[in-house]
């Protein structure tokens, strides 16, 4: 016999059983047992405030369960091009001088993104919040103030502006609601084109956020100032140093035709920390033909698998960048190209270089530093694939990721090219669905990447950085690697990174961006990364199946703290089992058997 317990209540729930197969008699008692349970659940987790998700690097490989993506945007609701002054309300697009509400968000969340072409910010569009029903906004006040650093605390480098467009990746926590407000407006040229996203996540019922107000407590001013530090030091490491790691080192060679090198064959559990390769002198050639594979716990298809040149953001006249997960440029002149993204292995991790053409390709070094430690069991495997197309009379989308399974989705490099003298390729809105249900809809490409107006080839801005007509603009979470027009020959390369504001999914991802309206014949090559949960969460005892063996191991552990990951029942991580918990074990009840 198994009990649960209610907390706060005096009934247990008692449930017999034998071991054995899983029967459909026992698996409806067994949900029946859970439902009750289910009806008198109280979730309650951490506070959160946001700027933990930049800096909790470890915990960017961590399956993110019951969070949910949103992206309020001015796309176009019947489909077209007219990607400004679409709203929540009114609908439609809005020609008129008049007050719309922007969204309107139920439940605890936080908004991690506000971005807008930098013509338009400046233009003093009103943004106005409202936290959890209140009917006084705490924010009041204008895209002007925000993005130039002078509202509240919101400042540079967590406000920028970049090749045509402004983003400020200040967080802004919810407790209960958030009602976002504005006004449409006339104003030539460009009469009422008002574009704007803002990008946010939606916790589980129960999660304690505390909404924001205009002033940081001590510890938020601490955990922003670790952001803060994060930004200003891009090209070290986002964890810093380990005195634990372990250094793989591969000298100088020569990789054959058609032939691989083995840069780490590891035994886990563990946790790949960085990746380096050197390639000085490589031409384009070598760059593209060599490929970056990894492979998890001996399976033969591997879960990275991208051209050096790709993965990296590397060669064809790209800028040397860094950026916070990767680079062609780290402060170790001797590490050439980075890659810190968290890559934790349960049993085993083979990484590798392949050389895909018929020639040999030298490499200067590499490096592979990894820790031997115990991986929890909500730790997902880094993907990265490489897709390529040269768009088709007709053909609307070029995907940069379809895959299903359990996960979030952390951004891409996009690479696209095409024989005409016309941006209008980067017109194209970037759609992703989540679990079958289109969850973000963009306003165009280069908007998509925080830049805007053709990334100021167009509406130019002269005092941005960079200047107007840029060839690149690096930034931290965003940047255009090339981007230039000329002799008949258009080309835009550029990366986003999406760390806080992640797109978590529960069974399935499409990461789309429009290609209609690029020329045909047009190329298009992307590297999508995520991460992905290798195995069923719930399959306590690793057997493929969620059943009543598994249910045994979960009941043993119920009402436990502070007891590790309780034998793999602490499914959400928050060091006790709870109802929480039990809520995650039902949602893949009996997956895996027929």
């Amino acid at each position: 016999m198994v009990k649960l317990w209610c907390p706060g209540g005096k009934e247990s729930i008692a449930f017999n059983f034998k071991g054995g197969g899983t029967t459909k008699k026992q698996a409806i008692s067994v949900l029946a047992v859970l439902i009750v349970a289910l009806t008198a659940s109280h979730v309650c987790m951490g506070a959160l405030a946001g700027y933990e998700a930049y800096t909790a690097w470890e915990d960017w490989a961590r399956l993110r369960l019951g969070v949910e993506s949103g992206l309020a945007s001015s796309y176009d609701r019947s489909g077209g091009n007219a990607d400004y002054s679409h709203y929540e309300s009114p609908m439609g697009l809005i020609t008129e001088d008049v007050n719309t509400i922007v969204k309107t968000i139920e439940g605890s969340g936080i908004i991690y993104r506000f971005w807008m072409p930098h013509v338009m910010a400046r233009r003093h569009f009103v943004v106005r919040m409202f936290f959890d029903g209140e009917e006084t906004a705490r924010i009041d006040t204008n895209s002007t103030a925000i993005m130039d650093g002078a509202f509240s605390y919101f400042a540079a480098p967590l406000i920028t502006t970049c090749a045509g467009g402004q983003v400020c990746y200040e967080p802004i926590p919810f407790s209960q609601s958030l009602r976002i407000e504005t006004r449409n407006k006339v104003i030539p040229p460009w009469a009422n084109h008002h574009y704007y996203q803002y990008t946010y996540h939606t916790f589980p019922e129960g999660t304690t956020i505390d909404s924001y107000t205009d002033q940081l407590t001590p510890q938020q001013e601490q955990a922003r100032s670790e952001v803060v530090s994060l930004f200003n030091n891009v090209g070290q490491h986002p964890a810093g140093n380990s005195p634990t790691a372990v250094d793989v080192n591969v000298p100088a060679t020569m990789i054959g035709p058609d032939s691989s090198i083995t840069l780490a064959s590891l035994t886990g559990p563990g946790l790949i920390r960085k990746l380096n390769i050197r390639m000085d002198d490589a031409n384009d050639v070598e760059l593209e033909g060599l490929r970056l594979q990894v492979f998890y716990d001996g399976r033969l298809t591997s879960a990275v698998d991208a051209s050096v040149a790709h993965f990296f953001g590397a060669g064809k006249e790209r800028a040397a960048y860094r950026s916070i997960p990767l680079g062609t440029d780290s402060n170790d002149p001797n590490d050439g190209f980075y890659c810190y993204w968290p890559m934790p292995f349960r049993q085993s991790v083979l990484v590798q270089l392949c050389n895909a053409t018929s020639v040999s390709i030298p490499i200067d070094s590499a490096k592979v530093e990894y820790e031997a430690k115990a991986i929890d069991r909500r730790m997902c495997y880094l993907h990265a694939v490489e897709n390529s197309c040269t768009k088709r009379s007709g053909q609307i989308y070029h995907t940069i990721l379809s895959t299903t399974g359990r996960g979030h989705y952390m951004g891409d490099l996009l690479y696209v090219q095409q024989d005409a003298n016309s941006f209008y390729m980067l017109e194209g809105d970037d759609v992703i669905t989540v679990d079958g249900t289109t969850t973000q809809y963009g306003t165009g490409l280069e908007d998509a990447y925080n830049g805007g107006a053709y990334y100021n080839w167009v509406a130019k801005q002269s005092d941005e950085p960079e200047g107007v007509c840029p060839r690149s603009a690096i930034r931290p979470l965003n940047g255009i690697l090339y981007v230039h027009k000329e002799d008949g020959i258009a080309r835009a390369d550029q990366y986003r990174w999406r760390i806080a504001d992640c797109i978590p999914f529960s069974s399935s991802i499409e990461v789309n961006v429009e290609c209609r309206y690029g020329i045909t014949g047009s190329q298009w090559t992307s590297v999508g990364f995520w991460y992905q949960l290798p195995y069923l969460l719930e399959d306590l005892n690793d057997d493929g199946n969620v059943d009543l063996l598994d249910y045994a191991m979960f009941a043993q552990q119920w009402l436990k703290s502070n007891c590790g990951d309780c034998g793999g029942a602490d499914l959400t991580g928050d060091g006790q089992v709870r109802l929480n918990d039990l809520r995650e074990f039902t949602s893949n009840w009996l997956a895996g058997v027929e």
